[in-house]
Parts: structure tokens; C-alpha cells; sequence
């Protein structure tokens, strides 16, 4: 019969093989969009930063020039990175601390050899620098004020500001007669993948503070010179 379907004469292992490829397809797919909307959300950001700074120095009088601009998109980062963390200690994620851990987060600088502001914030949490063990080694113990040569040849770190991430704890049993104790939470997990090692101590990467009602956060390494 003309409209007899054609018979598919393929066997099990080629017909599975097929659909693993075509979900694989889907998959490439599907993740190559969400990386599309990461960067034009990135984009919008930028612009957004751009537009509000060439305001900013309009109305203070100043020309608009490059370096003026940019010098207002870094601060204006400074401000939106500080936040941030006012928000999670808001938050009880973290807590100021005077020395340097594993489990702190950590809000710096970059100077040149002479002592000259290049980059005036970042932050990161000592987890995000992965297998970078000899960074966190030097980075373990130093305190608010200590200049630090994190690697050779790279910008110098000063240490700002230390807090220690809280790890959430499980609401404690309800009261059956017998004694009952909270199970304490697991620590975030160290990425498997190292940091990047083009910039000092990391490399920067955008993030969300995390909601109060979600666990301790993972926060990439952020800094004030991102996307200038």
C-alpha cells in the first residue's frame, strides 16, 4: 500500500544509541541557551553600570571621559560587592573574624610593589581557590591589615576583612522524653575544579548573596575591576 509506513529496521542498540544522541543534542543545546542568557544578563549589568556612571559624573560636573567613567563603574561595584556581604552577615551567614581560616570568607585588595591601590576589592570564600593549596596556606592566619604576596610575579593581596561562614545547623528533635542531638551540617563542599590562576587570588565570577533559608553559600571570587 502506498500509505503503508515504512518499517524502521533498526535493532535495540541503534535505536537506543539514536536517543541517547538526540538527548545529548537537547542537552548541548539547552546548556548553551542558559549560557546565552548569563551573558546577556551580564551585558544588561555592564550596560546598566555604564549608564548610571556617565550620570553620576554629569551631574557632579565632571567630563565624560573614559577613566572618569570607569573609575565610577569600579566604585559603584565596590558598593554592590559591600552590600553583599552587609547582607549576609545581616543574615548571620557570616561573622566577623580576626584571623583567617578554610571556612572564612575573605574581603581584600590588589597593590602594586609600591603599596599603590590597583584593584580596591575582592572577595571570595577560601573553598572557591580549589587546589590552590599553597595560595590558602599563605592566606591561613593572616589577619585584617597584613599584606600578603599570594604568588610570584602577581599584584600583592591585603587582607580587609575576615568572616567565618556559618554552617546551618538542624532544628533540634522535639522533646520525647529521651535526650536527642542536633546532627550538625555538612561543610560546603572545595569545587573540583582549581581557580583559575590569571588573576590574584582568583579569577572573578559574578554571584548572588544566598537566601537566608538556604544553606552556608558558595560564593565565587568577586572583584570591584569585573567587567570595568
Amino acid at each position: 500500500m502506498a500509505n503503508e509506513e515504512k518499517k524502521d529496521n533498526r535493532s535495540a542498540s541503534e535505536k537506543i544509541t539514536d536517543l541517547e544522541n538526540a538527548v545529548m543534542a537537547l542537552y548541548q543545546t539547552v546548556d548553551n541557551l542558559a549560557r546565552d542568557t548569563l551573558t546577556i544578563k551580564e551585558a544588561i549589568k555592564l550596560l546598566g553600570n555604564k549608564a548610571d556612571s556617565i550620570i553620576k559624573a554629569a551631574t557632579s560636573g565632571e567630563a565624560i571621559t573614559d577613566e572618569n567613567i570607569t573609575r565610577r563603574m569600579v566604585q559603584n561595584n565596590v558598593e554592590d560587592l559591600a552590600q553583599k556581604v552587609k547582607n549576609m552577615v545581616a543574615q548571620g551567614i557570616l561573622v566577623a573574624t580576626d584571623q583567617t581560616a578554610l571556612d572564612s570568607f575573605v574581603v581584600g585588595s590588589e597593590l602594586d610593589e609600591n603599596n599603590n591601590t590597583i584593584n580596591p576589592r575582592l572577595q571570595f570564600a577560601m573553598y572557591s581557590l580549589g587546589q590552590r593549596q599553597e595560595v590558602q596556606g599563605r592566606l591561613v592566619g593572616s589577619k585584617p591589615g597584613d599584606v600578603l604576596t599570594l604568588e610570584e610575579g602577581k599584584l600583592k593581596f591585603k587582607v580587609d576583612e575576615v568572616y567565618q561562614i556559618q554552617q546551618p545547623t538542624a532544628p533540634e528533635a522535639a522533646d520525647t522524653g529521651t535526650s536527642a542531638t542536633a546532627a550538625s551540617a555538612e561543610a560546603a563542599p572545595t569545587p573540583t575544579a582549581p581557580a583559575s590562576t590569571d588573576a590574584a587570588p582568583a579569577e572573578a565570577a559574578a554571584t548572588e548573596s544566598a537566601a537566608s533559608a538556604e544553606p552556608a553559600p558558595e560564593p565565587a571570587p568577586e572583584t570591584a575591576s569585573q567587567a570595568v
